[in-house]
């Protein structure tokens, strides 16, 4: 409907013009003047579906229907061998009626030059670069919806990343902390009658322990942030073989290079190799921790060996044990422990954020040992 508005109003201001004025138009006739006119500005309501025909249509008629018949098709195509023929075409037919005599005024040479120019490199040009703004906008649109779909997806990958750190972090402590206080309870079971005292000691473990999975897992969850010194590191680690000791895993604790010298007492200044930075030493302990919490569920009857060495060219730590044994005679202290099978996964996806290596699985003899470099810097 609006597309043919525009025709429709040509045609109301054309046919007189060339009615009153003889000069309007490629004959000398007013009436066939007219109908070219008409005819020529009827066909602009096609110009949108076919922009090439229509300017072949349209060259019997006026400048005026012309120019908007070339601008349409350059704005619509954009520059090719089919507009530069119908340019052509164009041109020719506007530089037709002309005498040679009028080459030699100025006033001549102008009204020769001013049709096409006017009717014809004006819109081509208009319509080129229509054309070029409407293809620079599509790009740019374009561009912008595959930067959104990049956030996006962006988005979702931090936000499934930040999902599996918070499974992994509450995996290895929910483990760790659950399967000590199974074990205790099965020897608070056994003991309950027999030694009052030494059930009472059982469930002060067993209660230290819950307090401190409450702990780091509201850390991890964020309703509170633990201080600096309360952060899992190397330091925690005498601390975390205790208690697997204390549920009964026969666990040996060997450490070397800096951080043997911190736990001495030497002097800062006086260490021979720098401190692994807290990030590294947090994911240290985590790796020991799941190493130990497979020993206790895997091997409760094993003899377990944990190694950590700080280097010059990284932290290395290994958790070694014999193999399972019987378990023992009673089964209230060696329960089954359910095994969820992440916790390697876990291991090895800590080590390779970090940059580092890691080798788990059975040793010639039987056990398992569970190996990690990890570099000194995050």
């Amino acid at each position: 409907m609006l597309s043919a508005l525009g025709p429709a109003g040509l045609v109301l201001m054309l046919v007189p013009l060339a009615v009153r004025h003889p000069e309007v138009g490629p004959t000398g006739s007013t009436r066939v003047n007219a109908c070219l006119m008409a005819f020529g500005a009827l066909v602009l309501v096609f110009r949108l579906r076919w922009p090439g025909a229509v300017v072949l249509l349209a060259l019997p008629s006026g400048q005026l229907p012309l120019a908007v018949a070339l601008y349409t098709v350059a704005a619509r195509r954009g520059p090719g061998p089919l507009l530069y023929l119908l340019t052509a075409a164009v041109e020719l037919r506007l530089w037709l009626p002309f005498d040679v005599g009028d080459l030699f005024t100025l006033s001549g040479v102008a009204d020769v030059v001013e049709d096409p120019l006017v009717f014809g490199a004006v819109p081509l040009a208009l319509g080129l670069t229509n054309h070029a703004r409407v293809r620079a906008v599509a790009v740019l649109a374009e561009r912008n919806r595959l930067l959104l779909a990049a956030q996006r997806h962006a988005e979702e990958r931090a936000a499934a990343a930040e999902r599996a750190r918070l499974a992994r972090e509450m995996h290895d402590v929910v483990s760790n902390r659950v399967s000590l206080i199974t074990l205790h309870a099965g020897a608070a079971q056994v003991a309950r009658a027999g030694d009052p005292a030494a059930v009472g000691q059982t469930l002060g473990l067993i209660r230290a322990l819950g307090l401190q999975a409450l702990t780091e897992l509201r850390g991890l969850l964020g309703v509170l942030t633990p201080a600096d010194d309360q952060v899992p590191s190397l330091r925690g680690l005498s601390a975390l073989v205790e208690e697997s000791r204390q549920a009964g895993l026969a666990v040996g604790l060997t450490l070397a290079g800096a951080h043997a010298h911190a736990q001495a007492g030497a002097d800062v200044g006086e260490r021979p190799e720098p401190e692994p930075e807290p990030a590294v030493q947090y994911a240290a302990y985590r790796i020991v921790q799941e190493a130990l919490t497979n020993a206790h569920k895997h091997a409760p009857a094993a003899e377990v060996a944990v190694t950590v060495e700080v280097g010059p060219d990284g932290l290395r730590l290994a958790v070694v044990n014999s193999p399972a044994g019987d378990g023992g005679s009673v089964p209230e202290l060696h329960p089954a422990l359910p095994s969820g099978g992440h916790g390697l996964d876990g291991m090895r996806t800590r080590v390779a954020d970090l940059g580092g290596t890691l080798d788990a699985g059975p040793t010639p003899d039987g056990g398992f040992a569970v190996r990690a470099r990890l570099p000194l810097s995050a």
